[in-house]
């Protein structure tokens, strides 16, 4: 009789293979904080204490983060099955939010060393592993080991510390406010039940010490941060309640404006669709400065740099359309395009709440038929504004802009930094605008810049910004400020790396390359040193962005044309 033998059993090479998977399907900055923040929010959800506390500690100079909860811990006997890849016990119950297994997976191997201290009712331990990361790189069969010893049991709850493997990880980059604005926008600690007269019944204290060594601490309910909440009561008003004062007497256009004049507009409510309740907030503020006008007030906004782009969007207000799902913020947002008013996108944010949300491991994309109901909501919502307010929440009705907004707007203008470049007629460099670098890139095409390109068109069915030809070989070229812009466009797979051929920049940042090589991009400059000439298909290259089994996309930098002394 043959043996029996248990196959599926992976050796530490197939587990190094399936670890290497998860990382490579996480993107954001912030994604390590989420994973931590569901876990906590679910123990509590499952435990029910009487109120449920989080403590949080991110210590930028020693690389260090540790989550702190009240929930229920974990059995001993459970905790190695529970660390492994796809070890989970929330499989089972709905009301969970995690179910595949992966966040702590991403959140271990991440890591230089990872402490768990747990207490349970079937007793209390502490786990540690040591190296996590490196382990992944090495090529050997030796397993990566856990040291469990028994502790002195205390109140029940888990906590995690871990030490990130990633000097340059962003997140030691961020500032104490922009900390918390991610923890209540991007992690499942910004539970948005409190949007819909929910409540999570849980609070989190946060301790943040960034590179300079300077501390903050701050107490907060698990709520989501709402643009509205960074508004003095004068500033906002209800959807509902401008209708009400509407209907209570013939309104001019002078009074309505008056009655929204920089003013945030914002409603809520609920839509029945496919067997399930689906909630949303949505606003539309007067104009795009508003955005950076409630950041500001939030502390989000630290500095200019010296290119004039006010920091990371990622870390600040801003239109668009985000989700989440059973109360957690996935970090997921999908783009707008509606037709006929598209130029007020910008002003429209949307908060999307589906209790049957579905999307991939490291939350990057929503499941396609999701996306498209998702975003017919949205435009209901958008085009409830637009008929509504639009005309005068600005403060411009019929009779013209106001004078005020202009010269606001101008002098704005005017404090951007000088382009100073005799090759082209621009006064200022583009500020985080695409459609400025996608305007000098024309300029220098008519002045012959890119000898023997032809363009064909512009925007094209809204799939790429150009197409154009070279001899018989045709390109299509994207317009960008940074790659940052591109690689959100990867991310929601609204753009294929395989479909561009060129992409114009004003400049390659620093963060450029740390995205590029976490995403398993590899950027190399273009240089011609007349011995060896660099292959390219562009009349001008500097640089070329390679991934497996793809050809490069050939990268343009409109700084180093206009200002080729700065490089």
């Amino acid at each position: 009789m043959g043996k029996q033998l248990p196959f599926l059993q992976p050796d530490p090479e197939q587990i190094r293979h399936q670890v290497r998977g998860v990382l490579d399907s996480y993107s954001h900055d912030w994604d390590l904080l989420a994973e931590l923040a569901q876990n906590a929010v679910d123990a509590i959800a499952r435990q029910k204490p009487v109120k449920g506390h989080i403590t949080i500690d991110v210590d930028a100079p020693n690389r260090t983060i540790s989550f702190l909860d009240n929930g229920g811990g974990i059995d001993p006997d459970n905790l190695p099955r529970l660390l492994r890849p796809f070890g989970s016990d929330k499989m089972r119950d709905p009301t969970q939010i995690g179910q595949k297994g992966v966040g702590l997976t991403f959140a271990i191997f991440s890591t230089s060393w990872v402490e768990i201290e747990s207490h349970h009712l079937d007793g209390s331990c502490r786990a540690t592993v040591n190296g996590a990361r490196s382990w992944i790189d090495q090529e050997n069969d030796q397993p990566l080991l856990i040291d469990l010893e028994e502790i002195e049991p205390a109140e029940n709850g888990l906590r995690i510390r871990l030490k990130l493997a990633d000097q340059e990880h962003p997140l030691w980059d961020l500032t104490h406010k922009q900390i918390e604005f991610v923890l209540r926008t991007r992690t499942a600690l910004g539970n948005t039940a409190s949007v819909w007269e929910g409540s999570l019944n849980c609070d989190f204290k946060l301790s943040h010490t960034d590179k300079s060594g300077d501390n903050w601490s701050a107490e907060r309910e698990c709520e989501y941060m709402l643009p509205t909440e960074c508004v003095p009561d004068h500033g906002r008003i209800s959807l509902e309640e401008f209708e009400t004062w509407l209907d209570e007497g013939d309104r001019g256009d002078t009074e309505k404006r008056r009655k929204l004049k920089d003013k945030i507009l914002f409603t809520s409510g609920k839509k029945n669709q496919a067997g399930r309740t689906i909630n949303y907030w949505a606003c539309f503020v007067p104009n795009r400065a508003f955005w950076r006008s409630i950041s500001d007030r939030a502390g989000l906004i630290d500095a200019v740099d010296d290119d004039g782009v006010e920091g990371d969007e990622a870390y600040s207000f801003g239109g668009g359309l985000v989700t989440s799902t059973k109360g957690m913020p996935t970090g997921i947002s999908l783009e707008l395009k509606p037709r006929g008013s598209a130029g007020y996108v910008p002003n429209f944010f949307v908060l999307i709440e589906d209790p049957s949300l579905g999307f991939d491991i490291g939350r990057k994309s929503i499941h396609g038929r999701q996306q498209g109901m998702l975003r017919d909501i949205a435009y209901e919502r958008f085009r409830e504004f637009i008929s509504i307010a639009s005309k005068y929440i600005g403060g411009s009705a019929a009779d013209g802009p106001s004078p005020y907004d202009r010269e606001e707007l101008i002098e704005e203008i005017k404090g951007l930094p000088d382009l100073d470049s005799p090759a082209s007629a621009f006064v200022k460099r583009p500020n985080d605008q695409e459609a400025t670098v996608a305007a000098m890139f024309f300029e220098q095409l008519g002045q012959g810049k890119f000898g023997g390109f032809e363009p064909y068109i512009s925007g094209y069915r809204a799939k790429y910004d150009l197409f154009g030809r070279i001899g018989k070989k045709s390109f299509s070229v994207e317009f960008k400020f940074g790659l940052r812009g591109l690689f959100r466009d990867f991310t929601d797979e609204r753009k294929l790396f395989s479909e561009i051929d060129v992409v114009v920049l004003w400049d390659l940042m620093e963060s450029d390359w740390k995205e590029a090589a976490k995403r398993g991009l590899s950027l190399q400059e273009v240089k011609s040193d007349g011995i060896v000439e660099a292959e390219t298909r562009f009349p001008v290259v500097h640089y070329q962005m390679f991934i497996d089994g793809s050809k490069p996309i050939e990268i343009v930098c409109m700084r180093r044309i206009l200002k080729p002394e700065s490089h």
